[in-house]
């Protein structure tokens, strides 16, 4: 029989992944106005990297969880949203300064491979990790698990929600926007502002809550 923990863990991955922060940094990511046939897969190496380093921090938090046991870490969560609010303002700086930063595009570009390795994505994911309801939904499950293979299962298929809801939907958000700036340029600058700014304001209401949290 499926234990009701595993698939409340999944639900509440994907769940998770669909909070404001998450869908604007995803967003900053995929409106990118770099064309070619490589952009697709920008985007879903961006988004899959964001996507492991926060499934990275929720597994070792977990770890930590289960080796220790400890109340303290409750206070954990509240005090990474602090990193999380500039974070979120700088992501929706760089939305708005791609608006600024149009070149004329050249007779005949050629654009080198992506660099390998781990982009950006992954460390600012890494940091998101225990941000919002994250960590308060590690403690949870980790916590109700019966045993340790219980509990690493359901941080495995958390990870698993997460991992696979904001690589779909980032994908979703750069074909409608490649699709979107071949024919209304103009509209996609409108675009960049928009997301820019609710990429900030999720930044701004972060922090004050964050602080709020501590005061």
């Amino acid at each position: 029989m499926l234990n009701p923990l595993f698939l409340d863990s999944i639900l509440l991955g994907v769940q998770h992944s669909f909070e404001p922060d998450h869908m604007a940094a995803v967003a900053v990511l995929a409106t990118e106005q770099k064309k070619g046939t490589g952009r697709l897969w920008r985007v879903i190496w961006r988004s899959s990297h964001w996507a492991l380093g926060h499934s990275l921090t929720l597994v070792v938090f977990a770890s930590l969880i289960l080796l220790l046991k400890s109340t303290l870490s409750l206070h954990i969560a509240a005090q990474v949203e602090l990193a999380i609010g500039p974070l979120m303002i700088w992501l929706g700086v760089l939305a708005i300064r791609r608006n600024f930063r149009q070149v004329k595009p050249l007779p005949v570009l050629i654009t080198p491979p992506a660099p390998a390795g781990l982009s950006r994505s992954f460390w600012v994911g890494m940091v998101h990790g225990l941000a919002g309801t994250g960590g308060a939904c590690t403690i949870a499950l980790t916590l109700a698990a019966r045993n340790t293979t219980a509990a690493v299962w359901i941080i495995v298929l958390q990870s698993a929600g997460i991992l696979i809801s904001m690589t779909t939907y980032g994908c979703l958000f750069a074909f409608s926007t490649a699709r979107f700036s071949s024919q209304w340029q103009p509209s996609l600058k409108w675009l960049n502002y928009a997301v820019g700014a609710f990429s900030i304001g999720i930044g701004i209401y972060t922090l004050v809550e964050s602080a709020q949290g501590l005061g």
